[in-house]
């Protein structure tokens, strides 16, 4: 049996050690501000901004501290960590939700300690979006993971969009592409979320 396993396992190795990327900075999971999560929230809003549908679209990203199970600390990034980070097969999805959304998102913040977010703030307790485009359109749209989309960790503020939009992207194969693409990732930490 072990013969017949052996060579998956080689291949498999090799792939984890794959050097994929390096951080120059740490990056670390953690409340109520989280590099590593802010880092993957502005990568999912980019990504996502270069779809001509979300390009003039209100957009913000949020996801959970539970979902990042490892820190990136400094140095060479290679496949492997990433599996370490996110080890599960949560895919990408889009929520369209209306703004009255945003009471049961700033007191699920406040609850949690803080999650990672991206395209808005929490300042002083209450999310900002950076523009009017959200006001304007009385409406705003989210990536998250299916998971939470379906409610996980709580996330009931998710339940019945308006629209939805499910991928076929994990969230792992995201961040590799982001890794890959950025060669040399920096986040140096910010404070998006306070009381």
């Amino acid at each position: 049996m072990d013969s017949l396993v052996a060579p998956y396992r080689r291949e498999m190795l090799k792939e984890f050690g794959l050097v994929i990327g390096e951080a120059t900075t740490d990056l670390v999971v953690g409340r109520p501000n989280s590099s590593l999560g802010f880092w993957l929230c502005d990568k999912l809003i980019e990504k996502s901004k270069d779809s001509s549908f979300f390009k003039d679209e209100p957009l913000v990203a949020f996801i959970n501290n539970g979902g990042l199970r490892a820190d990136l600390p400094k140095g060479s990034i290679t496949v492997g960590d990433i599996y370490k980070v996110m080890p599960f097969d949560n895919r990408m999805v889009y929520l369209k939700l209306s703004l009255d959304r945003i009471p049961e998102m700033e007191a699920y913040l406040k609850e949690k300690g803080g999650e990672p977010i991206g395209g808005f703030r929490l300042v002083k307790g209450k999310l900002e979006f950076p523009d009017s485009l959200a006001q304007s359109k009385k409406y705003f749209w989210v990536v998250t993971s299916d998971f939470l989309a379906n409610g996980g960790d709580n996330m009931f503020f998710f339940n019945n969009p308006l629209q939805r939009f499910d991928t076929n992207i994990l969230f792992r194969d995201f961040i590799i592409e982001a890794v890959k693409k950025e060669k040399k990732i920096a986040f140096y930490p910010e404070e998006r979320i306070n009381w």
